[in-house]
């Protein structure tokens, strides 16, 4: 433990240092402080864990000081100090948290003993935070250990109901072979952009918390499990072998839904069976991501194994793509995405659209796509180019959201593709109306590129060999050009007018400006 001594009082404060058996009592250092501003010095510059402090000190107060380190958040014990029995500074002192009050003088016996509970205290203090950390870093690994659990019972399918209970005992999980249990696979879709980080364990939180709420109130008890990013497993049981009938489970897995939906925005699935036991889950849950998986529309709903029905794409043909290629060609793009995206969505809501069909509807249009590509001698590689997006655009069969986005995105890409010199001169000026209807923002040239439906690289080849200008130098001049417009014709001040062309930086628009023209923005505006 080390001490600080805080007294205006030289006497006092050699007399608590050498009349004291500081290493008796278990203290390694003591540091003396002569008023709030010499122990403000040395608690912000080392760790102490008592301070023996008098009250009534010139300049500043002990419980002044006190309040400093209260506000600063340094954790430490505090003896006050006086030598006026004052209730109005002892009831300060302690609604401050200060450890204990000595009306001086005090014999140094009192001293220490006050001390030895100060030290008691902390030493308990750190044991609490010791455990309620080993009890943190517990719970963090039992859901990490869960997941893996789980994923090894459900997948590989290699150990039996023994090994598997074995292991979930290990986390103060209590099961039997034989006892019966609701299995529940879910995904979650349509994440909003601010919850992209949420698969990384949050998103098992927000759920696990409301599924343990919601079974509770039928005495049941939940194991969430995380077996891919947007995907999860749950295991409903009952402690006291009265398991919740089958009703109960699907009213609380569309209360979930309900739930879900209403707080955070997004859709989920829940897909689920009859009760079995523990030893029947792998088989149940094949069968359950197997639903998950043809649920390509992403139909936010509880589906149960009993009402599946096994879809008959062999018998639904994939439409005639030949017509649409054509229409690519002839520039009728509009009408390829509305009828492709119409389909899909009718589809959807008659039920008949699973995974099967959706794969080898995506192998068709990409098909198209390449026969349309090479017909206008278009370089496949320039349909994608998006590095970024490759991969997803590569696996848009796994859902029918992704699927349109594909459509969307192909259809305008091959409207936009200039064949000629003219339609080149048409794409620059796309390229100039969208830097002028966006001249007040940090404009990047993938920005552009994205809305054009351009490679960044090839987007500058092209504006250079149009206008002889560099797409960064035209964005410069733009900006330039009008904030010179401003300086001239209106009062608004120089850093107003820098945000009004995208500078949030005024020392960075001062340079550009100057390097522009140069002069400064105030020299010009005085001339």
């Amino acid at each position: 433990m080390n001490v600080l001594i805080v007294d205006d009082q030289t006497q006092v404060v050699d007399g608590l240092f050498f009349g004291i058996d500081w290493a008796k009592i278990g203290v390694k250092d003591v540091l003396k402080a002569y008023n709030a501003f010499e122990a403000r010095e040395i608690l912000s510059s080392r760790p102490i864990d008592i301070m023996l402090c008098d009250i009534e000190m010139p300049a500043e107060t002990g419980l002044s000081l006190y309040q400093w380190t209260r506000d600063r958040k340094i954790d430490i014990e505090c003896i006050f100090l006086t030598a006026h029995a004052d209730f109005t500074y002892a009831k300060t002192a302690m609604q401050l948290g200060g450890f204990d009050y000595i009306l001086q003088p005090a014999r140094y016996e009192t001293i220490e003993s006050t001390i030895r509970n100060a030290i008691q205290k902390i030493i308990q203090k750190n044991e609490t935070k010791k455990y309620y950390a080993y009890g943190k870093m517990f719970q963090q690994n039992k859901e990490i250990l869960l997941d893996n659990i789980f994923k090894d019972w459900i997948f590989r399918k290699s150990k039996d109901s023994a090994s598997f209970i074995k292991e979930l005992s290990q986390i103060q999980v209590s099961l039997d072979p034989q006892d019966q249990v609701y299995l529940v696979t879910m995904n979650v879709f349509r994440l909003k952009e601010t919850m992209e980080s949420w698969r990384n364990g949050m998103l098992k939180f927000t759920i696990g918390n409301i599924v343990t709420e919601l079974f509770a109130r039928y005495g049941q008890q939940v194991l969430v499990a995380q077996i891919e990013d947007e995907k999860l497993l749950l295991l409903v049981y009952s402690p006291e072998r009265q398991l919740i009938d089958q009703e109960g489970v699907l009213r609380q897995l569309n209360k979930l839904i309900e739930v879900y939906h209403a707080y955070y925005g997004c859709d989920i699935a829940c897909y689920t069976g009859d009760r079995i036991v523990v030893s029947e889950a792998p088989e149940q849950a094949g069968q359950l991501l197997e639903m998950m998986q043809n649920n390509v529309s992403f139909a936010s709903k509880v589906f149960h194994l009993k009402d599946r029905i096994e879809q008959q794409t062999v018998s639904y043909s994939i439409p005639n793509v030949r017509m649409w290629s054509k229409l690519l060609e002839q520039g009728d793009t509009e009408v390829v995405h509305d009828q492709a995206c119409a389909l899909l969505n009718q589809l959807a809501i008659d039920g008949k659209i699973d995974a099967e069909f959706l794969k080898r509807f995506y192998q068709q249009f990409m098909q198209m796509l390449y026969t349309t590509a090479e017909t206008r001698d278009i370089p496949l590689d320039r349909i994608f180019q998006d590095e970024h997006r490759l991969e997803k655009w590569l696996n848009s069969y796994s859902n029918v959201d992704d699927m349109k986005e594909l459509i969307a995105y192909t259809t305008k890409f091959f409207k936009l593709f200039p064949e000629s010199e003219e339609e080149m001169k048409n794409q620059v000026d796309l390229i100039i109306q969208y830097i002028r209807d966006h001249i007040d923002q940090d404009i990047r040239r993938t920005d552009i590129a994205r809305e054009v439906y351009l490679n960044p690289n090839y987007l500058s080849r092209l504006f250079k060999s149009e206008t002889g200008t560099s797409l960064k130098e035209f964005i410069v001049t733009e900006k330039m050009k009008l904030a010179q417009a401003m300086l001239k014709s209106t009062k608004l001040p120089i850093s107003i007018i820098a945000m009004k062309v995208g500078y949030a930086n005024f020392s960075h628009f001062s340079q550009v400006y100057k390097k522009t023209y140069n002069v400064t923005p105030a020299e010009d505006r005085g001339q």
